[in-house]
């Protein structure tokens, strides 16, 4: 019984001996992995700093809903390796792109970029409105404001506005027949063109005792140069509105004013209308002498002074108006002239 016992052991003892051995040449043999195979796997468990910020913005997204999954996110995560394209390179494909990029700066409170024939970004111009029409006016006065706004190259500023700037530097509306009001006023508030509008002569009287057609005509704010001039009956503002956006903004450069100079930041009277965004930088100007031409003897405007540094939009507020943070150089006033530098992205 006892020799029974001892071969059963022994026997037992054979087989499980291997089987021990086995295990332990395979953790040695683990342990022992080709250095190029451990550097594989280091590297595989390291992530790259690419791959780290897109595991932050998902963080990002679950932790704080407002964040959401938007356009932008697949945009900042798309990685050398996964090729992550919201959309192709056709004509087609870049449209929606565009469309989707005009959306999401909407959704963020941002005014969207205007453009001109090109595609070029366009900063909207100031035009004033001065109509020699009476009473008859009235409705040119809040139907061609209204045309003017809606193109891509203008904005009409207020008539209230205007009238109380004229009233503080002693000056009514009809002042502004005189091309050196024009030019002050125009100084002061930023403007680039005024568009006169009246009756062109031998033009009858319609049934309801207006005319039937207008004249435009738009004036350079401080060249007294005639940029366009036009004739359009009440209905056909918003075409005319076009024409002379596009006009304006080819004849005049953008240009726009410091109202206010406070605790390292500058306050300019445009903004969202004008469109303005945060990021945007600019140019301060002194302003310069003003240029006569010695043979006409007409003002060629005014010319600018010596660069006095730069600034970059921080915030927008109001109807068109804007924050600035000073970027180089200072003792900015409110007689400084404001050029875009650089649009921000």
């Amino acid at each position: 019984m006892d020799k029974t016992n001892r071969k059963s052991s022994s026997s037992l003892l054979f087989i499980i001996f291997p089987m021990i051995f086995c295990l332990f040449l395979a953790g040695c043999a683990s342990k022992t992995k080709n250095p190029k195979a451990q550097k594989a796997e280091k590297e595989a468990k390291t992530a790259s700093p690419q791959e780290k910020e897109e595991e932050a913005l998902e963080e990002q997204a679950i932790s704080n809903p407002t964040f959401g999954i938007t356009a932008d996110y697949f945009r900042k995560t798309e990685s050398s390796k996964s090729k992550i394209r919201l959309f192709g390179s056709s004509k087609r494909e870049k449209e929606l792109e565009e469309r989707l990029a005009k959306l999401e700066q909407r959704l963020k409170g941002l005014p969207e970029r205007a453009t001109d024939v090109h595609g070029l970004p366009v900063l909207r111009r100031k035009v004033v409105l001065i109509s020699l029409l009476g009473d008859l006016g009235l409705d040119v006065l809040s139907l061609l404001p209204a045309a003017l706004r809606r193109t891509d190259g203008i904005v009409p500023v207020d008539s209230n506005q205007l009238a109380h700037l004229l009233k503080e530097h002693g000056y009514s509306v009809s002042d502004l027949a005189s091309a050196a009001v024009r030019r002050e006023i125009a100084a002061i508030a930023g403007i680039q063109a005024y568009i006169f509008v009246y009756f062109p002569q031998g033009n009858a009287a319609t049934a309801k005792g207006q005319r039937s057609a207008l004249r435009l005509d738009v004036i350079h704010a401080t060249e007294n140069v005639l940029i366009g001039s036009y004739l359009a009956t009440i209905s056909q503002f918003d075409k005319v509105a076009k024409k002379i956006s596009k006009d304006v903004v080819r004849g005049t450069e953008w240009s726009c004013r410091i109202v206010k100079v406070e605790d390292g930041y500058v306050y300019l009277n445009a903004g969202r209308l004008t469109g303005l965004q945060p990021g945007d930088k600019l140019n301060v100007y002194s302003r310069g002498k003003e240029i006569i031409d010695p043979i006409t003897r007409h003002s060629l405007g005014y010319g600018l002074g010596s660069l006095k540094g730069t600034i970059e939009i921080e915030q927008l507020f109001g109807t068109d108006a804007s924050k600035a943070r000073i970027l180089s150089g200072g003792n900015f006033s409110t007689t400084d002239i404001v050029k875009m530098s650089e649009l921000a992205e």
